[in-house]
């Protein structure tokens, strides 16, 4: 029997906003020579008159001072274990963990005059999220060695359960500015909370076989439950199976020296998945204070707010792999390669609801299928020179992503301010961008009078500086008829490199990593280059049309946008998404043994780490390792239909860090 206990603590400063803008699109928005500090002003942070500048972008310094917003969160973990031989070759093994933690926010706005985004009175808000999961497994194995023959068959029964309570008060008014205490408040009072429980129960059983060690076969089949599902619609039953054969074993190339390992490895099985849902989403949601009038009285009621979907069930992947295990040199060079393939059927997605059901949300359904292919290929170098260890480890994965099946049930999602930028639909990847195409800038109004279909102007509206949109479907009419596939945010390779060296008492350690292929919607072309408004905006707009300066493909400066340069989807807000960046660099030095000895250490090493250092690609904003759940993508459960959109996304930090490693 044994256990392991783990506990963690950490504070966290989370960026405040208002408005429903984030703070770096406010950096960007907010008028550059605006005083930061105003000492006669409640607060002491400057605000400017709205109707001087005719924006609202706030003070960001004054935000970033005034709301003190934290997360304080607590998390405990512990499993213990323990075993019993029944009777020779068959062990009884049970495991129990449990994980628990408490999240707490606290958000203290204090009251400060600035203009034009006052924040006028003082407010204190509490929320907690506390949750609890265990996990209980009972595991009964069967091993016996019989000869050439290596057999063990396993059963087992686990049991999971996950229960998270919300709660969330707040209130305002508070007389000093150091007191934090709910209590305290005297007016504005509100309190919430919510309550959510999902459980699992599986059966596994596993039969592995090995006659050999040559030939390999493992089958596999877990029936699992899950409570997210209604009645008749909770269960599943997911085989796999996989057969290999060390041919390195083999006579024929036994005298083949240079030969340590050769081994091929074919598999298939199938998966079941609930996470995309969450609890309860068979059932629909009801909420109160939904108060209706009838003859003329007004009464309180109750209303749909969750539309459910009684039909859900498991989402279920089906995927095949062939691999080749090589060993060259007597482990001086490994290489694995893989090809997969991967069809996943009943997806669980979040599809829009449509505004005649009076409800603006989503509704969880199983629909269309999935399909995911490509190599993997990964090779390793172990090498000594001397007194010069080194291990460099390279990794490369091809992906092609592709919706099969969506029942012409096309999902437009990813809110940005042009509007939404990504469409799902069949035969394109998930979540691709979706948009027009520019072809340029007009420079002139003979450029306008010149783009015609049938001797009529295709852009009758336009004037110069506008953008020159593709009539994609030649009708002579720019309409939703041209929008095409943009680009997707999913890249189609996957490479990374770990080198390590050690030479005498010095290590050095570095890790790249980088995609390839993936194409981002930079929603910071709007913020840098807008001008329909009068927002500040990025040096780009220096360069915008004018009648001196034609020849540009940034737009014109024009009030309300009337040809929709800034606000229509287009190829303009695509950019390359493809980088190789330097994520982790580590360089130490170990004392020598005869010194530490002396001072009683075992060891003592000194470090310097380095993370994201260096960052090569083409793409022009701040960071180009953006992935789903970028700010301000809409409904949270459309993360995975609205990646790669740069939408404020907050860049990742350069960091040096040096350390002591001290061992007694």
């Amino acid at each position: 029997f044994g256990e392991n206990l783990q506990f963690m603590y950490d504070k966290q400063r989370v960026e405040s906003s208002a408005g429903g803008r984030d703070m770096l699109e406010e950096v960007i928005k907010m008028t550059p020579n605006v005083k930061i500090y105003n000492p006669n002003v409640e607060g002491g942070f400057s605000g400017y008159d709205q109707t001087l500048v005719q924006h609202d972008a706030y003070n960001v310094i004054g935000y970033a001072n005034r709301i003190q917003n934290f997360n304080y969160n607590k998390r405990f973990m512990a499993s213990v274990y323990a075993s019993y031989e029944i009777i020779k070759d068959l062990e009884l093994r049970s495991t129990f963990g449990l994980n628990s933690g408490n999240w707490l926010n606290t958000n203290l706005t204090l009251k400060s005059d600035m203009t034009p985004k006052p924040l006028s009175n003082t407010t204190l808000s509490n929320s907690t999220n506390t949750f609890t999961s265990w996990t209980w497994e009972n595991r009964l194995t069967y091993h016996k060695v019989l000869g050439d023959h290596d057999l063990s068959v396993m059963g087992a029964y686990t049991a999971e359960d996950y229960l998270i309570k919300s709660f969330n008060a707040s209130g305002s008014d508070i007389q000093t500015e150091t007191n934090d205490v709910l209590g305290q408040t005297s007016t504005g009072f509100a309190v919430g909370g919510s309550e959510q429980e999902s459980s699992r129960i599986s059966y596994l059983g596993r039969l592995m076989y090995s006659y050999k060690g040559r030939y390999l076969l493992t089958a596999n089949f877990r029936r699992d439950g899950s409570s997210k599902f209604g009645p008749g619609n909770k269960w599943g039953n997911f085989p796999s199976a996989s057969l290999a054969w060390r041919i390195s074993d083999e006579s024929f190339l036994k005298d083949i020296n240079q030969i340590s390992n050769l081994k091929l490895r074919v598999s298939y099985g199938i998966n079941g998945n609930d996470n995309p849902v969450s609890p309860y989403s068979y059932i629909s949601g009801l909420s109160g204070s939904q108060d209706y009038v009838f003859n003329g009285t007004k009464y309180p009621g109750v209303s749909v707010t969750q539309f459910n979907n009684a039909d859900l069930t498991w989402e279920t992947s089906k995927q095949f792999d062939a691999g080749l295990d090589l060993g060259l040199f007597k482990g001086a060079l490994s290489v694995t390669m893989d090809y997969y393939k991967k069809n996943t059927i009943d997806m669980l997605l979040h599809v829009p609801l449509p505004g005649s059901t009076g409800n603006s949300g989503t509704i969880a359904k199983n629909l269309g299928t999935l399909l995911n292919r490509g190599f993997e290929f990964v090779a390793t170098v172990n090498k000594n020179i001397g007194e010069l260890n080194m291990s460099v480890s390279a990794n490369l994965s091809t992906v092609h992503n592709e919706v099969t099946d969506l029942q012409n049930h096309p999902i437009v999602t990813g809110t940005t301010e042009p509007g939404n930028a990504t469409r799902t639909d069949k035969g394109y990847p998930v979540g691709e961008f979706y948009g027009y195409h520019m072809l340029g800038v007009f420079p002139d109004q003979a450029a306008i009078n010149a783009y015609t279909y049938n001797g009529n102007l295709i852009q009758p509206d336009a004037q110069p500086g506008d953008i020159k949109w593709a009539d994609l479907n030649n009708d002579g009419v720019i309409n939703s008829d041209d929008q095409y596939f943009m680009g997707s945010p999913i890249p189609t390779l996957l490479y990374g490199l770990t080198a390590d060296f050690a030479y005498k008492g010095f290590d050095l350690s570095l890790f790249f990593q980088g995609v390839h292929g993936n194409k981002i919607f930079a929603e910071m072309v709007a913020w840098t280059q807008g001008m329909q408004n009068n927002f500040n905006v990025g040096t780009d707009a220096l360069n915008r049309w004018t009648p001196q300066n034609t020849i540009t493909d940034i737009p014109r400066a024009v009030r309300n946008d009337p040809n929709q340069n800034i606000l229509r989807v287009s190829d303009r807000y695509i950019k390359d998404g493809s980088y190789l960046r330097l994520k982790n660099v580590v360089l130490g030095y170990t004392i020598p043994k005869n010194l530490t000895d002396k001072m009683k250490l075992s060891k003592i090493r000194v470090y310097v780490t380095g993370r994201n250092l260096l960052t090569f690609t083409k793409y022009p904003f701040y960071d180009p390792e953006i992935g789903s759940g970028a700010i301000g993508t809409g409904d949270a459960n459309s993360t995975n239909t609205a990646r790669g959109i740069d939408n404020g996304y907050y860049p990742q930090a350069r960091t040096m860090i040096m350390g002591i490693q001290l061992d007694f």
